[in-house]
C-alpha cells in the first residue's frame, strides 16, 4: 500500500523500502573444493593456527571443535520510524556495529512547515535477523607440542544460527574479517583490533547416527555381514586393527559404542543404557591407542588426561562472555561429549 501511495505522492521520495527489506533471496557463498565439485569430500580446512593477516578479507575454511556457543539474539538490520506529527515512515539501514538512532522527521511536509516531527521506533516495521556467536578451538592433533590451543570466534547470522552444538567437530567456511574494539577496550587497544570469522556455510565433520545416508551397495554388504552369524567377531576386529591380540577389551569396547537399552520403569525410574569401562593394565599395552581410536570412531568423542584436568575442569566453567558481558558457563569434557563418549586417560592422577 505504501509503494501505491508513493507513486502518487511526489513528496515521498522513491525507493522508500531498503534493499534488505525487498529483497526475496539470501546470498551464501561456499567454496569449492580444489577439484572444482561442490562436494565437500576434498576440502583443505585450515587449522585454528594456520589463519594469518594475509587471509583478512578472504573466503576460508577452518576446522575445530566447538567449545562454546551463546544464545540466539535478534541483531538489528533495518530500523523503522515513524513521524508523530506528518506520519511519514522512513528506514535505516544498520550496517556497522554502532550506529545513531535517526530522531528529526525528513519529510518534505515537515520540512516546509518548519516543523521538526518527532520519530519513534515502530518495532513491528524493523528487521530483526538471528545472531549467534561461536567459538571453536583447534583439534588435538593439530596443537605442537608444548603450545597452547588458539581459539577463533565465528559469527552465525540467519539460518546458521542454532546448527552448531558444543563438542561438534566442524568446518566453517567464512571471510575472515577484522573488528574494531569498542568501549573501554578502545582505550587500551590503541590501534590494535580483534579478528572474527563471518561463517557462509558449516559442514558437520562427524554426523550422528541418526543423520547418516547408506547407499545401496553398503546396505547390501552390512546384510550380508548380519546373516553371517559373525558379525561380533568381525565388528571387534576393526577396531583399531594396528593392535593385535586384545580381543576381549575390543569387545567390551564394542559393546561400550553400541550400548544398552535405556528403560522407563512404571514407577518414574530411569535405567540407563549406558556402558561404563574402566581400563587397568601395565604401561605399554595400548590403553591409550585404543581409547584414541574409540574416540575417533564415535560420532560425538572427547579425549582428554586426567593429569591435565581436574575434576570441575571436566563439567563446567565460569567464563565471561566478550558479546554481552554476562557471566556464561563454558562446558568441559563430560559437557562437550554428551550424547557421546568422553575418554579420560590416566584417571588415577585426576585430583
Amino acid at each position: 500500500r505504501m509503494a501505491a501511495e508513493n507513486e502518487l505522492d511526489p513528496s515521498q521520495p522513491e525507493g522508500i523500502f531498503p534493499a534488505e527489506l525487498t529483497r526475496r533471496y539470501t546470498l551464501v557463498l561456499k567454496p569449492i573444493t580444489p577439484a572444482g565439485s561442490d562436494s565437500d569430500r576434498n576440502t583443505k580446512a585450515l587449522a585454528v593456527r594456520n589463519v594469518r593477516g594475509e587471509h583478512l578479507g578472504h573466503l576460508i575454511t577452518v576446522r575445530g571443535i566447538t567449545t562454546r556457543v551463546s544464545d540466539v539474539k535478534p541483531s538489528v538490520q533495518v530500523n523503522a520510524y515513524t513521524c508523530d506529527r506528518c506520519g511519514y515512515e522512513i528506514f535505516q539501514p544498520v550496517t556497522s556495529k554502532q550506529f545513531t538512532p535517526m530522531t528529526e522527521c525528513p519529510s518534505s511536509e515537515c520540512q516546509q512547515n518548519n516543523s521538526k516531527g518527532q520519530l519513534f521506533l515502530s518495532t513491528r516495521a524493523s528487521k530483526f535477523l538471528p545472531f549467534q556467536e561461536v567459538k571453536i578451538q583447534e583439534m588435538a592433533d593439530q596443537v605442537p607440542v608444548g603450545h597452547i590451543p588458539r581459539t577463533l570466534t565465528v559469527h552465525c547470522h540467519g539460518t546458521l544460527t542454532r546448527q552448531i552444538n558444543p563438542g561438534d567437530v566442524i568446518d566453517v567456511a567464512g571471510i575472515f574479517l577484522p573488528t574494531p574494539y569498542t568501549g573501554f577496550k578502545a582505550i587500551r587497544a590503541g590501534l590494535l583490533t580483534d579478528t572474527y570469522l563471518e561463517a557462509q556455510h558449516v559442514n558437520q565433520h562427524k554426523k550422528a547416527y541418526d543423520d547418516l545416508v547408506f547407499d545401496a551397495k553398503t546396505f547390501r554388504r552390512i546384510e550380508q555381514y548380519k546373516h553371517s552369524g559373525h558379525m561380533y567377531e568381525y565388528l571387534s576386529r576393526s577396531i583399531a586393527p594396528e593392535i593385535y591380540g586384545h580381543q576381549d577389551v575390543k569387545k567390551a569396547l564394542l559393546l561400550l559404542l553400541i550400548g544398552g537399552v535405556t528403560k522407563e520403569m512404571g514407577d518414574g525410574m530411569r535405567i540407563r543404557g549406558d556402558i561404563n569401562i574402566c581400563l587397568m593394565g601395565d604401561p605399554g599395552v595400548a590403553k591409550s591407542q585404543l581409547l584414541k581410536y574409540i574416540t575417533k570412531v564415535a560420532p560425538r568423542g572427547v579425549y582428554t588426561t586426567g593429569r591435565g584436568s581436574s575434576g570441575v575442569g571436566l563439567t563446567a566453567a565460569v567464563m565471561r562472555d566478550p558479546v554481552t558481558d554476562e557471566m556464561v558457563l563454558e562446558g568441559g569434557a563430560l559437557v562437550l561429549a554428551d550424547n557421546g563418549i568422553c575418554c579420560i586417560d590416566e584417571f588415577d592422577k585426576m585430583d
